[in-house]
């Protein structure tokens, strides 16, 4: 900002040209310093750790560990630098396309069907001619809890930003103060996303699982938090982390239409009517979890063996 001010009163050089980064603007309407680089206008240094930006003729350290830059065939794409304002540091993402060798695999498959009080519902193929499979449930709760923990803090800044008579400096440490609850409460969400798909997928490696269809709605239902009996949290990311992280240890994911897959019981096809606690009972007498019987329709439905009774 200096520099335009300068560059406007006529103080700079002649040969001194001003080239500000661009912006996008967060839910307060402040502006967030973005900058693109196309991919033949940047080279990374992975010995000395700097980015060398070729529109500015610059080199900027990093830190990290760039995962596919090492891999052979490595294609550089898209460079997005951005500012955060909460941690009030600058972080580069770098977009790589890399060709992955190998095949689909003949190892078992498994679905998975995502929810509210349970996050994530996994169900495998039989693991032996007993038609015996691996069913696991990720609990939801402690995201559900830090969501409305966090919610009840933004709204009580949310009250105190109300009041017209706040003088200006207060209400920009406050306002200051809920971009931070807001990327806080975000950040220990990807974290739960993170650390679920990563056990998940270690297990997918140990049961030898080469494919898994995580269930989707289609539409957008699923895509934006909000509150009450919808969504308090992007399915959309939590895919997206399960897909990428399954693909990165090399098990393939699809995503498959999961429309009444809570309606129908898994092993007679029949409907099934809503039990206590969650449970699913279907008119032949069996009784199941409802987010395992949804799995389990899920991966029928991407050409997975279920157990039929």
């Amino acid at each position: 900002m200096g520099l335009l001010k300068a560059a406007r009163e006529g103080r700079l050089e002649p040969w001194q040209k001003v080239h500000p980064p661009g912006y996008r603007k967060d839910e307060d309407g402040q502006r967030v310093p973005i900058v693109v680089v196309r991919y033949d206008n940047y080279r990374v240094d992975m010995e000395r750790r700097v980015l060398h930006l070729g529109y500015w003729n610059v080199s900027i350290p990093f830190k990290g560990k760039p995962r596919w830059l090492t891999k052979q065939g490595a294609k550089l794409e898209r460079l997005i630098i951005q500012y955060d304002p909460v941690k009030k540091r600058w972080y580069a993402r770098l977009s790589v396309e890399v060709t992955l060798e190998g095949t689909l695999g003949s190892g078992l498959k498994a679905g998975i069907d995502l929810g509210r009080e349970r996050l994530i519902a996994f169900v495998t193929e039989p693991l032996n001619e007993s038609g015996e499979g691996v069913a696991l449930l990720y609990r939801g709760g402690p995201l559900k809890s830090d969501y409305f923990y966090f919610e009840k803090k933004i709204a009580e800044i949310d009250r105190m930003l109300s009041d017209p008579k706040l003088e200006e400096i207060g209400r920009s440490v406050l306002k200051e103060e809920r971009r931070r609850l807001y990327e806080k409460r975000r950040r220990r969400g990807d974290q739960v996303f993170a650390n679920s798909a990563a056990h998940l997928a270690r297990l997918c490696l140990e049961l030898d699982v080469s494919a898994v269809f995580i269930g989707g709605l289609r539409g957008l239902a699923h895509d934006k938090p909000g509150k009450g009996n919808s969504n308090m949290w992007s399915y959309r990311r939590l895919k997206q982390r399960l897909a990428t992280t399954l693909e990165n240890h090399g098990i393939a994911a699809f995503e498959i239409p999961e429309d009444n897959t809570s309606k129908v019981c898994a092993r007679h096809g029949c409907e099934v009517q809503r039990g206590p606690r969650g449970l699913v009972r279907c008119a032949l007498g069996h009784a199941m979890h409802a987010d395992l019987n949804a799995a389990m329709n899920i991966l029928a439905r991407g050409g997975g063996k279920c157990q039929r009774g």
